[in-house]
């Protein structure tokens, strides 16, 4: 079973720098695949969650928040459809944040930032390890999905966008599909 890796605050900034494709060669054995988005890879090879935590930890100069999550949950989530009837654009994105831990509060959804018709941040539904929201273009400022989902939830998450968590479910798909 393929697993997803999203690893938080990585190559932001120039904090928590390292390279991705690095990461994926020194973990060749396991199958890796780097996605892209840095701090986003895909674990092809047979090799339980915490198996996989260790070994990407003891290859990093920093440790981060991981979140290890099977891949079969990603493809589900990306079969769902959450965002049908939505046409995203480079103004108005979809996004995911990965939960690393269970929320120690339940918001009324959905949590509009800033609140009412101007938001740039709409965070609309938790299903299990996934927060998953909009995002829009306004001037003014940006507003991180991540934090929304963090200080509404009570807990560390990381964030991608829709199209990186489909290429994921592809790459997590069994080859041979």
């Amino acid at each position: 079973m393929a697993h997803a890796v999203f690893l938080r605050a990585a190559n932001v900034g120039g904090r928590n720098v390292f390279r991705p494709a690095e990461l994926a060669r020194s973990l060749e054995h396991l199958g890796v695949v780097s996605v892209g988005a840095a701090g986003t890879f895909v674990v092809r090879g047979k090799a339980s969650a915490a198996r996989i935590r260790r070994e990407i930890l003891a290859l990093l100069p920093f440790e981060p928040s991981l979140a290890v999550v099977p891949g079969h949950e990603v493809a589900a989530l990306v079969a769902s459809r959450p965002f049908d009837g939505v046409t995203l654009s480079k103004d108005l994105r979809g996004w995911v944040a990965i939960l690393d831990g269970r929320p120690k509060s339940r918001p009324k959804l959905p949590v509009l930032v800033p609140a009412g018709k101007a938001w740039s941040v709409r965070f609309e539904k938790q299903e299990g390890c996934f927060a998953l929201g909009l995002w829009q273009r306004r001037p003014g400022g940006f507003v991180f999905p991540n934090a929304v989902v963090e200080k509404a939830l009570g807990v560390p998450a990381t964030m991608r966008y829709w199209e990186t968590m489909v290429r994921v479910a592809e790459l997590a798909r069994p080859r041979g599909d």
